[in-house]
């Protein structure tokens, strides 16, 4: 029973902390439709540890790790795969909006086909498509929680446990 009661307990903490990086990720998002993007995840437990995690979809990508020439492509895990995805502009030969090339099969970053002009690669930020810096919140948020925030509530939940209540003393 205390084990139960314990893990119940740790539980109820992570989720607490996986709510405090959702809202510290979405405060930290330049953008509504990155804000939006991103939601928790149900927390799951594999082999006695408990993982709790946030996720978005593009919108939260492209805030995290900006868009056109201010796309963040040094540090950013998936670079590479979005590189050499569909999704990826084969007109684009380096990080700057541009048009794309009449060929078919291309896809979106959301997935959705979508269909160029000519040999593409004019380059968009010059018309009006602004390039968008990258924001970094779910980093951020992540550092603040290794940090120190996680300890800290993990620390509550083991000082303020009632281990006692589950030890039985029979008077020998």
């Amino acid at each position: 029973m205390c084990i139960n009661a314990l893990w119940l307990r740790l539980h109820q903490a992570l989720k607490q902390l996986q709510e405090e990086l959702l809202l510290q990720s979405q405060q930290g998002m330049l953008t509504p439709e990155g804000k939006a993007s991103l939601h928790d995840e149900e927390i799951v437990d594999i082999a006695n540890i408990m993982v709790a995690r946030i996720a978005g979809g593009a919108w939260a990508a492209m805030d995290e790790w900006g868009t056109g020439s201010m796309m963040e492509n040094v540090t950013n895990p998936a670079f590479d795969a979005y590189r050499n995805s569909k999704a990826w502009n084969p007109a684009r030969h380096d990080t700057k909006i541009r048009s794309r090339p009449d060929t078919p099969g291309q896809v979106d970053i959301f997935g959705n086909p979508v269909k160029g002009r000519g040999k593409g690669g004019v380059d968009l930020e010059q018309s009006g498509y602004d390039p968008q810096p990258p924001s970094h919140a779910m980093e951020t948020a992540a550092k603040w929680m290794k940090n120190g925030r996680m300890r800290e509530v993990l620390q509550m939940v083991i000082n303020t446990f009632p281990f006692g209540s589950f030890v039985i003393v029979d008077g020998r």
